[in-house]
């Protein structure tokens, strides 16, 4: 009975049939990254039953990878928010909506970085790790893509197309500065509430002194050209459809 409720009720939350299907195969794709991670855990016979809490959790992160799971659904937040964008019965409504949208963005494209993990760990192939990361890495940035064409589309509606573009430029850099802040101070989405004058203060020190962090900062510019060149091609391809 619910799921059939669901079922029915799940299509119209969506402005148009394609975005209903492309949330169908998003669902899919990450459907099939927790079973690569399901499937790696019984390969390597995980035992569950010596998990007793989120601490134990946390200290087999290395060997189960479940990390990935829990990046993934971080990244899932910046499309679910941004979904409806159009629907908000007021203008005003949008500012806090794309400030919670812009704080989870960089979890979206952040699971590339996790590429970095990839070593050979007996008995499994590194191929195996390589494709699993991978494809947890490739949905992240489907839904981040996703996720900055409807703000887009948005902005333009509601500001015009130059000040759209300009605002997406600047998006993308900062995201890209934000998976910097994730990756190499290991900063969270949930610090900006939590810790905001420290993690100001360390981006200022950041920022002041690019320099001294030029090893680790280049994360952020070769990300925003990645990101940036990744959505205009994708861009591009949705608008000559």
């Amino acid at each position: 009975m619910i799921y059939t409720t669901i079922k029915q009720m799940l299509p119209n939350l969506f402005s148009t049939k394609k975005r209903y299907h492309l949330f169908l195969l998003l669902c899919l794709n990450t459907a099939l990254c927790f079973a690569l991670v399901g499937y790696r855990m019984v390969h390597i016979g995980f035992d569950t039953s010596q998990v007793n809490d989120l601490n134990d959790l946390f200290y087999t992160r290395s060997t189960t990878f479940l990390f990935l799971v829990w990046n993934l659904l971080l990244a899932w937040a910046p499309y679910l928010i941004s979904l409806p964008l159009n629907r908000l019965p007021s203008k005003w409504l949008a500012l806090p909506v794309l400030a919670i949208w812009l704080m989870f963005l960089p979890n979206a494209p952040y699971i590339v970085t996790d590429l970095l993990h990839v070593h050979y760990r007996p008995p499994v192939p590194q191929w195996y790790d390589v494709l699993m990361i991978f494809s947890f890495a490739w949905t992240g940035l489907l839904l981040g893509f996703l996720s900055l064409l409807d703000v887009h589309g948005f902005l333009e509606k509601n500001l015009g197309k130059r000040q759209a573009g300009l605002l997406m430029g600047g998006i993308i850099v900062l995201c890209s500065f934000g998976v910097y802040l994730g990756r190499y101070q290991r900063w969270n989405t949930w610090d900006l509430l939590l810790e905001p004058y420290q993690l100001f203060w360390d981006m200022v020190a950041v920022l002041m002194h690019p320099f001294l962090n030029l090893g680790s900062l280049g994360l952020a510019a070769v990300m925003a050209g990645v990101l940036g060149v990744g959505y205009l091609t994708l861009r591009t391809l949705v608008s000559e459809r």
